[in-house]
């Protein structure tokens, strides 16, 4: 395995415990105040971000348009308040 390919595998692989996170806090209904596991798995995941524009996969500021436009989507598709 190359580096890249490792990079990708361990990114992947925090995709998974955010979602997982993110399924816990359904799950046992603590959605009150913040959440610790959850705050440390993003903050994984956010080292793999950094880490990939570092290495030349991604353009932060590509990445940032792609979010702009998602919270557009989110505007019109969710009732969340964005």
């Amino acid at each position: 395995m190359n580096k890249v390919e490792e990079l990708m595998v361990i990114m992947a692989e925090e995709c998974a415990e955010v979602a997982v996170e993110c399924s816990k806090v359904i799950r046992f209904a603590n959605q009150d105040g913040r959440q610790p596991q959850l705050e440390r798995e993003l903050g994984d995941l956010m080292c793999m971000y950094e880490l990939a524009s570092e290495a030349g996969l991604i353009d932060p500021a590509m990445v940032a348009v792609a979010a702009k436009a998602k919270r557009e989507k989110l505007k019109k598709w969710s009732d969340l308040n964005v």
